[in-house]
């Protein structure tokens, strides 16, 4: 795929935008996504260069996959990212649209069962202490806070107080 859009899919990007983003901004996107996937597709592969390209994270470790973030995206869940996908994460994350919470209940829900269990939770709140900060997730005290801040969105979420969070719950 080139960097041209025929008119029949910009129309395409601009609905599953909902027409929050321009013609312009469609193009800016369209050309960084095909930086990544040329083929017009992005898998776990092409997606960790894309996110370590952006080099937004202090700290990655040569191992990590990004699956958390991958699954923000994979808005169908057939571990690929297309071209739609990608434009409606981020509808969901610049303009806080009623995506953004499937996106961010998606990253949290490591399975996809539907329910965000504790150690899910768990692995969502090392994993961006890990990225953003400073901290040694490694280490007991860290590890400790991570538990304590865990139970506190816990008892703070869960209504029906079976250890897991829902949607409904959040909602």
């Amino acid at each position: 795929m080139g960097k041209n859009i025929s008119k029949e899919k910009m129309a395409e990007y601009r609905q599953a935008s909902k027409n929050h983003f321009d013609e312009k901004e469609i193009k800016h996107m369209y050309k960084l996504f095909h930086k990544a996937a040329p083929g017009g597709k992005m898998g776990k592969v092409e997606f960790k260069k894309y996110i370590e390209d952006l080099a937004l994270f202090k700290k990655v470790d040569q191992n990590e996959h990004f699956d958390q973030l991958f699954r923000g995206y994979d808005r169908n869940k057939d571990g690929t990212i297309y071209f739609t996908e990608y434009l409606q994460y981020h509808l969901g994350i610049v303009f806080s649209t009623e995506e953004l919470f499937d996106i961010v209940f998606s990253m949290y829900d490591v399975d996809g069962n539907g329910y965000i269990t504790r150690e899910e939770l768990t692995e969502v709140v090392t994993n961006s202490t890990r990225w953003m900060g400073d901290s040694d997730v490694e280490s007991k005290d860290v590890q400790e806070l991570v538990n304590a801040e865990v139970e506190k969105i816990i008892s703070f979420v869960d209504a029906n107080r079976d250890g897991q969070i829902s949607k409904e719950e959040l909602a």
